[in-house]
């Protein structure tokens, strides 16, 4: 095995499987929120054992496709071709090493990329919540049902609540029960807020009651819960910018310096000692930057 292999394989093994521990750990914190609300619903003949769903399926239900707005074919093809356009153009210019670089940046850059595109919409769904849930509560107070409810407030609802509500309130018309399309909701906009709504309603539905007066107390917690966040993530931001700063800067300026000047940098890569460096080097930045990021990171709420 050449030794720029062994280099560069294990640090990105111990990158992804920091990752894979961080994407296990929220996709265990979504199942729970899941499992309330799925455990307090009334279920329907048609919501009892369901068979084991396919990616197509998971990613047609799931945030991914209600934030990027991308089918399953569209988000693997810009997945390929994030890695192999980049590639082609490094392989070009500086050879085979420099061709996995830009692939593996292409990929990474275009996963960020969609990590806060998802962020950003559903940062704007939360942000519309409160006032959504006002508006129902009007309308319930006035003598609309629930659905009639949803359907007038989401006529006026813009942003991705609005488009989320009035896509599952459609499914709701051909057949589907009240119980599966909040449910639904829950599922495509994992938001806590949001869960806590759902659970609400679905309990109320069971136990009766005031919703109204229910929704009004929801919308109270949820605007108290969404000012500490955001004071939170204002003092910590001077942190979460230097953290990622801090991380991304030596690769940048590495990976400059080497396009620039490869007779310079290619010392580094004449045997085992210099490329071990460079695993070294990499390995800590990557460690010390995932512990800043845990250290500055806004907590659950």
């Amino acid at each position: 095995m050449q030794p720029w292999v062994l280099a560069v394989v294990w640090p990105l093994v111990l990158l992804m499987l920091a990752l894979s521990v961080r994407q296990a750990w929220h996709g265990r914190v979504v199942n729970q929120r899941l499992a309330a609300v799925s455990s307090s619903a009334a279920l329907s003949p048609r919501e009892g054992a369901k068979p084991r769903l396919s990616f197509r399926e998971r990613w047609t239900t799931g945030p991914g496709a209600a934030a990027l707005r991308l089918r399953v074919s569209e988000y693997i093809m810009f997945r390929v071709a994030s890695f192999f356009v980049p590639f082609v153009v490094g392989f070009v210019l500086r050879g085979l090493i420099a061709g996995v670089v830009l692939g593996l940046l292409g990929l990474v850059g275009l996963t960020v990329y969609f990590r806060q595109k998802q962020r950003r919409w559903l940062s704007e769904a939360e942000e519309a919540l409160p006032e959504f849930l006002r508006g129902v509560a009007g309308a319930l107070r006035a003598g609309s049902s629930l659905s009639q409810a949803m359907d007038l407030v989401a006529q006026d609802t813009m942003g991705p609540l609005g488009d989320e509500i009035r896509r599952v309130l459609r499914r709701e018309r051909l057949g589907f029960s009240t119980s599966e399309t909040l449910a639904e909701i829950a599922r495509r906009i994992p938001s806590r807020d949001l869960a806590l709504a759902v659970m609400a309603i679905t309990i109320q539905r069971e136990v009766g009651g005031s919703l109204a007066d229910v929704l009004d107390n929801i919308v109270e917690t949820i605007v108290q819960r969404q000012q500490l966040k955001s004071e939170i993530r204002i003092l910590t931001a001077q942190g979460r910018y230097s953290g990622w700063l801090l991380t991304f800067m030596p690769f940048g300026l590495g990976l400059l310096m080497w396009f620039a000047d490869p007779a310079y940098m290619g010392q580094l890569v004449q045997g085992l000692v210099g490329w071990a460096m460079l695993g070294g080097a990499a390995t800590s930045v990557g460690i010390g930057g995932f512990v800043i990021n845990r250290m500055v990171r806004t907590p659950e709420m």
